[in-house]
């Protein structure tokens, strides 16, 4: 008798699934040995009795002579893209053919499974696992009522740090995993000792309680990710009444798909023929996918504020808006895929047929609980860190103030090892433990698929490997540029920072090593980088020997054709090692002059005073003038009137220079205290005397505001009076000349007189 064609509904499945496998065929891996229908031309002979023969639950085994199975094995091995349709819609047709009889096929197994050829035993034995689940219970409630008597009142109502939310997270959901654990223990003792030696009896009390137990171990996961009854401790951005919603909403779902998953798993355990299970298995995974497609269109705003996280998601990176807009979608693609490759796998009775639906479900939920502990260990490791550190900065403050600090020799050891530089990757490890961890989900979803990271031939493995490859390098980069930009803040605390425009050149520079460590860490990065891209494409089959054969001849040809390019390379590293300027310093070259902005490998960047930036080619660098460096001698001129008393005027500033040593702005910046020259020059109107004092490079500045303005108080209390700048001008007597052109004249010899410089 031939299979009947599919009609109605089952023409739509028949059709839908074809559809699948030809869009995911590649994912389906080669057909396993056992499989029969290689050779058409057998496959066309014995049909009608492999119908017979599966309508009425029994196996066939097609034994061909060494040519059919040789060519059979060589079709197997290399099987192209109709082969795999015919193979899957025959077998499908098959399977389909048997719907119709499932339910008697089903009636059947029970029937077999019972002692008497009865089927109430199978009442006694679904009483006997609720009885199991009922009693586990109320053995577990004492012990759940004495943990919460003991650790809720030390739970506060609202965290004061991420530790503590995740501590009391991991805590609930772990108490909760034992507390389902315990309650199938005790539930599958019972059935145990009801069932005896009826092992269908003992296959069903089980088949209740351990499917009870895994829908408490989803429970406690899905409270402890949305956390619905105690907001304050939710991780994640998410509204009350959402989270609370998609909470009971998961839970039906999932209630559902365990179900039909202990459905399938006990009915197999009882015998059921192979037909009706993979039918079983299929049209049950579909429902479950469909369940889970639906949650996500129907919750995908509330995950994708999730996905998120805190904050305008207009200012996030756009791959995480491009996630969270589009979640839903990938999701719904990849759950309907994987279904599709299911089926056709379990069809072709190939491995790597079941969990790839559920897949991501079950490694995001291991991620997010590796993630959870990873986080709490970096707060603990951390926690001690921060804790010196704010022992350190209270001893100074103490020792500043005169007071003893109250720290025990054991804290003031720790706090002189504390350098401050472990803080700095505290941000990096979380980040690395982030895509550590998402790298490890790829890879175990991966393997559920049945990639074989062993083969060499497999692109999937070779990108994983280079996936590791740009981690590490990732990591290495992001360590190196973090520890040397710290390195270079605690040398230039206002590195960084926007330098005052139009202000007083001459000021004091980095230290030596803040301008000499960008420059090493530009030529540490740029080694990963060019280490990493030469083992990702070794990885990727590339042979990179020529590669190195290429950069030579290319250094050679640099190194004839670029001279100009190596003489400011040398001249530059001499220059630095030399240490004859730093980044910040105000230099003069003869040609320009102005504050070292920028250091590169062959050139440097001077930004004038009045804003211009200058390049220079360190090659083109004759003669170099520092102004910032140890001390600067500042002169200041003052123009007295000729009737000043110069010995007074000398005991004034003298008296003054140590009033301001104890100034409690500038007083510390005085290398030496501010002292008078007597008198430098006699001008036609005044006497030019001439103070001076000492200071760091850009602190000069600042003290001669104040120098100026307590002069300037000190001589109005004195009665010393400054001179003004006064023109004689004689006007020869010409009666020819009218006064308009003598006052031309006058006006003239004025100005020639004030725009002359002093």
């Amino acid at each position: 008798m031939a299979v009947p064609e599919p009609t109605g509904w089952r023409r739509i499945i028949c059709a839908v699934v074809l559809a699948m496998v030809f869009t995911l065929h590649t994912a389906s891996l080669p057909v396993a040995a056992q499989d029969t229908t290689g050779s058409t031309n057998v496959v066309d002979a014995i049909k009608p009795a492999l119908e017979k023969a599966a309508r009425e639950g029994a196996t066939v085994i097609v034994v061909g002579n060494s040519t059919d199975a040789a060519k059979a094995g060589q079709n197997a091995n290399d099987p192209g893209i109709s082969d795999i349709l015919n193979r899957a819609l025959f077998r499908f047709k098959l399977t389909l053919g048997n719907a119709e009889q499932a339910l008697g096929n089903m009636k059947s197994t029970l029937a077999k499974a019972s002692p008497d050829d009865k089927i109430n035993w199978l009442f006694y034995a679904f009483v006997a696992g609720l009885a199991g689940v009922v009693l586990g219970r109320l053995a577990a409630k004492p012990v759940a009522n004495w943990v919460r008597d003991v650790f809720a009142p030390r739970v506060p109502e609202v965290p004061t740090s991420r530790q503590q939310k995740i501590g009391y997270l991991l805590f609930r959901g772990t108490t909760f995993g034992l507390f389902a654990l315990f309650v199938a223990a005790v539930g599958s003792i019972i059935v145990i000792i009801y069932a005896g030696d009826h092992m269908p009896s003992r296959a069903t009390g089980l088949a209740v309680v351990w499917t009870y137990m895994a829908y408490r171990l989803m429970r406690s996961i899905y409270i402890n990710i949305l956390v619905p009854s105690v907001p304050n401790y939710r991780m994640i951005n998410m509204d009350d009444a959402e989270a609370e919603r998609l909470y009971q909403t998961l839970l039906i779902a999932t209630a559902i798909s365990l179900s039909i998953i202990g459905v399938c798993v006990w009915m197999d355990h009882l015998g059921l023929d192979v037909s009706t299970h993979k039918l079983m298995l299929m049209f049950g995974s579909l429902i479950s996918a469909l369940l889970f497609c639906g949650i996500a269109v129907v919750h995908r705003s509330a995950v994708a504020q999730a996905i998120a996280g805190f904050g305008s998601l207009d200012e996030k990176p756009f791959w995480l808006r491009a996630l969270a807009r589009s979640w839903h979608v990938i999701l719904i693609t990849y759950v309907l895929g994987a279904w599709a490759v299911s089926a056709v796998r379990l069809l072709l009775d190939q491995p790597a047929s079941s969990g790839l639906v559920g897949a991501p479900l079950a490694v995001l939920i291991a991620a997010l609980v590796v993630y959870g502990i990873t986080l709490v260990l970096i707060d603990k490791l951390f926690a001690g860190h921060s804790r010196m550190q704010q022992l350190a900065a209270a001893a100074a403050e103490a020792e500043q103030e005169g007071v003893t600090a109250g720290t025990s020799g054991e804290q003031v050891e720790a706090t002189d090892g504390d350098t401050g530089s472990g803080s700095v990757f505290k941000g990096l490890i979380e980040h690395a433990s982030a895509l550590g961890i998402a790298f490890l989900g790829l890879a175990a979803i991966a393997q559920i698929w049945g990639i074989n990271f062993g083969d060499p031939s497999n692109w999937v493995a070779r990108s994983l490997d280079v996936i590791v490859v740009l981690f590490g390098a990732y990591i290495a980069y992001r360590a190196v540029e973090l520890w040397i930009d710290s390195k270079v803040e605690e040398e230039d605390p206002h590195a960084g920072e926007e330098a005052e425009v139009g202000g007083e050149p001459g000021g004091a520079g980095a230290t030596r090593l803040a301008t000499l460590l960008p420059i090493f860490r530009n030529f540490l990065l740029i080694t990963i980088v060019t280490i990493a891209g030469m083992i990702a494409l070794s990885e990727m089959g590339v042979n990179i020997a020529p590669l190195f054969a290429g950069a030579g001849v290319v250094g050679l040809a640099i190194g004839f054709g670029a001279q100009t390019l190596i003489r400011d390379i040398f001249s530059g590293a001499f220059f630095l090692v030399d240490d004859a300027f730093r980044k910040g310093e105000y230099i003069d070259i003869g040609s320009a002059k102005g504050t070292v902005e920028k250091i590169s490998i062959r050139s440097m960047q001077l930004r004038h005073h009045n804003g211009p930036l200058n390049t220079i080619p360190f090659g083109e660098i004759k003669q170099l003038t520092n102004f910032s460096r140890d001390w600067v001698m500042m002169k200041l001129p003052l123009r007295l009137t000729y009737d000043t008393d110069i010995e007074r005027v000398r005991k004034l500033v003298k008296k003054l220079g140590i009033e301001l040593l104890d100034h409690p702005e500038i007083g510390d910046k005085f290398m030496q205290p501010l002292k008078s020259q007597g008198v430098k020059q006699m001008d036609d109107s005044a006497m030019i005397v001439r103070v001076k004092f000492m200071t760091k490079p850009g602190d000069q500045f600042d003290v001669r505001k104040v120098v100026y303005h307590r002069i300037q108080e000190l001589f109005e209390a004195n009665g010393i009076h400054f001179a003004h700048r006064e023109v004689t001008v004689r006007i020869a007597d010409d009666d020819k000349k009218s006064d308009t052109v003598k006052e031309k004249a006058a006006v003239g010899a004025v100005q020639t007189v004030i725009e002359k410089p002093a």
